[in-house]
């Protein structure tokens, strides 16, 4: 669309208020995506792992903190950081960390996942070679199904379901 195309301000601000459902108050309408969220889900080994969404926070964040029985990973995805904690049992110390930075000055998009992505995909269609992102379709379907769970359990009043359904 060229500046040309471009409807006057006036006609904008109407398209958005009587026209876009992206005008609407969000307290007042049938909008109903979740603004906050926490799914714990057990595996059959006894290991356990939490999602936490939260939409309203004031600067947009995406974390990951991995526990094992070694050490403890950290990651901050804006910041660019990773933190290693190798766990010291010392009774003065507790821990050794060591900070990574995962900085890319031309990653853009996910800290240049997208790209990545679209790369893999790219060179995937030119010559059937599947890469770690590249997943088969019976792999993806899991984490999918997930996601749907945790929504269904939500909208039941946070009861506990089954990942495979009898």
């Amino acid at each position: 669309v060229s500046r040309d195309d471009t409807p006057p301000r006036k006609e904008r601000e109407r398209i958005i208020r009587d026209v876009s459902p992206y005008g609407r108050c969000i307290y007042k309408c049938d909008n109903n995506v979740v603004d906050h969220q926490s799914v714990l889900i057990e595996f059959e080994s006894g290991a356990t792992a939490t999602h936490n969404m939260i939409g309203g926070t004031a600067r947009s964040e995406r974390l990951i903190h991995i526990v094992g029985t070694k050490a403890e990973l950290r990651g901050s995805f804006e910041d660019n950081t990773i933190t290693v904690c190798d766990i010291d049992p010392a009774p003065d110390c507790g821990y050794v960390s060591e900070t990574i930075d995962t900085s890319d000055p031309e990653a853009t998009g996910h800290g240049g996942g997208d790209m990545e992505l679209v790369r893999d995909f790219v060179s995937f269609v030119r010559t059937g070679k599947m890469s770690v992102a590249c997943t088969e379709i019976e792999n993806s379907l899991p984490g999918h199904l997930c996601v749907f769970l945790a929504d269904e359990s939500r909208e039941q009043g946070g009861k506990v379901l089954d990942f495979y359904k009898p």
